[in-house]
């Protein structure tokens, strides 16, 4: 009776490993995004149609509108190395203070391989003007680095 008891519970403890372990790969890889350029994204647009991604670059000069009404950014994001554009939607949420056409921009979003349009769930802006000068805080004496 025992020797029965015990196979019973090893036997529930292993099925629900089996699920937990089921339950987290199947959530890492329901949750993973892969990062693009636009032009690799517009490359590769049948295999991430209705996925995910990430997509990073610069704010096509002239292509944003916000409407403030409605809270929707629209914009394109352009390519460093290249001419390639993706369109972005950003919508129900504030345009962030230092969006500027030419800066540089960091989306995720879903990507409809169709239309070209990414539809934002986050958006991250940066202003150059806020890191110039960095290299001046380096120490260039590498003795200062380490102490020995």
């Amino acid at each position: 009776m025992q020797k029965k008891k015990r196979l019973k519970i090893a036997a529930a403890g292993i099925i629900l490993l089996g699920a937990m372990v089921f339950l987290v790969v199947d959530g890492i890889k329901g949750t993973g995004v892969r990062h693009f350029t636009p032009a690799l994204l517009v490359a590769d647009n049948d295999q991430v149609d209705n996925q995910l991604v990430q997509v990073d670059g610069l704010i096509s000069e002239g292509s944003s509108k916000w409407d403030a009404v409605n809270f929707e950014l629209t914009f394109a994001v352009r390519d460093r190395e290249s001419e390639a554009t993706v369109n972005v939607i950003y919508k129900d949420r504030l345009k962030p203070d230092n969006f500027i056409d030419g800066g540089s921009v960091f989306v995720e979003g879903r990507y409809n391989a169709t239309e070209n349009l990414i539809v934002a769930s986050k958006l991250m802006t940066k202003c150059a003007s806020k890191y110039e000068g960095a290299e001046s805080a380096i120490p260039t004496d590498e003795t200062s680095y380490i102490s020995q």
